[in-house]
């Protein structure tokens, strides 16, 4: 670094003006990416330090460049990685995906307080713990967790997989994933081939060591529990049914009554009200508010001709009743809104279509039309 530009970065450093500290951050950013190779482990520390005080007043391309040279280098400070990593997402991706100047503290930070975004990029680590797979699964939407299954170098406990397995009973884009994995333990395959499609059958038997007389049982428990279930008054209407019947006679059957009666913790009512709207089974509204991605929500409100206030409201429940009591903040809600408004009412016509067919809860939502 020659003297003239040590002169005027020193110069700049003493602007402590709004656009002063800009020149700043936008000089010192530049110097650090033509001179990284050339620079000494010593300058390379001071460059660092300087970073860490200064790249947040640059421009979002300069971070995404400091971002992207720093993610695979040795010795990034703690503290500049934890502020990149922290950026919007253009930012944070390379150090969030590659960077080992990350603790697992500081993963599972940013795994409960950042976007959807930020959780993706962090299953995409050469190599992601058990705690912090443990993270994602408590806290992450069904994609991310499917990207945190699809990467081989991702440890996840024993416990977190019977979990998981246990949710792939609803959350069907899990299945194969899980089944996929080389880490499976086979008596876990075993307990999936009950409910999984019988392509996943076959994967089983031809991978994983199964006996025939097994195999049959499953069948028979499968048939014995469908016949189980079968309501022996199946002509008779539920209460929920009968009262929404009533509710709308007597000309109370609206949004703002199902809202209200989903806030009162009535969910079974809410559900009667909300197939009422939609001509969903209660099988699939159920998995809609389980769902921590509230896209299928989205779906069936405009579908149902449901207005943003109604959506919102349901979405902002389920995502507390989700997430242990946890209140929704403004900028998910904001950004749910913005995907209801996105989408038209005949693009979700034609998922919750799809959905009457019997086509998956997941697989429906990805031939959205936006």
């Amino acid at each position: 670094m020659g003297s003239v530009q040590s002169l005027y970065l020193f110069k700049l450093a003493r602007d402590k003006s709004s656009d002063g500290k800009k020149a700043f951050a936008k000089s010192i950013s530049d110097v650090f990416l033509d001179h990284f190779p050339e620079l000494t482990k010593r300058e390379r520390r001071l460059m660092y330090e300087i970073l860490q005080q200064s790249v947040h007043q640059a421009e979002m391309g300069l971070r995404e460049k400091v971002s992207k040279r720093l993610a695979a280098e040795q010795g990034v400070p703690r503290e500049l990685a934890k502020l990149l990593a922290n950026d919007e997402i253009e930012v944070a991706f390379p150090i969030l995906s590659m960077s080992d100047a990350l603790l697992d503290d500081d993963l599972i930070e940013i795994i409960h307080n950042r976007s959807v975004e930020h959780q993706l990029a962090v299953t995409k680590r050469p190599m992601v713990s058990e705690q912090v797979s443990k993270a994602i699964v408590e806290h992450g939407e069904e994609d991310v967790i499917r990207s945190l299954l699809l990467n081989p170098n991702s440890k996840i406990s024993r416990t977190t997989v019977e979990y998981l397995v246990e949710e792939s009973k609803r959350l069907t884009s899990l299945q194969e994933p899980i089944l996929r994995r080389e880490d499976l333990d086979p008596a876990l395959s075993q307990r999936m081939y009950g409910w999984v499609s019988s392509a996943l059958q076959q994967y089983i038997v031809d991978n994983y060591e199964l006996d025939a007389e097994f195999v049959r049982d499953i069948v028979d428990e499968a048939t014995e529990e469908e016949l189980s279930t079968k309501p022996k008054n199946a002509d008779k209407p539920a209460p929920e049914k009968r009262l929404i019947d009533e509710l709308e006679v007597d000309g109370q059957l609206d949004p703002g009554t199902m809202v209200r009666i989903l806030e009162e913790g009535d969910v079974r009512l809410f559900i009667a009200m909300f197939q009422r709207y939609t001509g969903l089974t209660d099988k699939m509204v159920l998995e809609m508010l389980k769902d921590r991605d509230g896209t299928g929500l989205a779906i069936a409100c405009k579908a149902a001709h449901l207005e943003r206030p109604i959506f919102s409201s349901i979405y902002a429940h389920s995502y507390k009743a989700n997430r242990n009591g946890v209140n929704i903040r403004r900028q998910e809600i904001n950004k749910m809104l913005g995907r209801y408004d996105l989408m038209s009412k005949g693009a979700a016509e034609k998922v919750v279509s799809r959905w009457n067919d019997n086509v998956a809860y997941k697989d429906a939502i990805r031939e959205l039309e936006l």
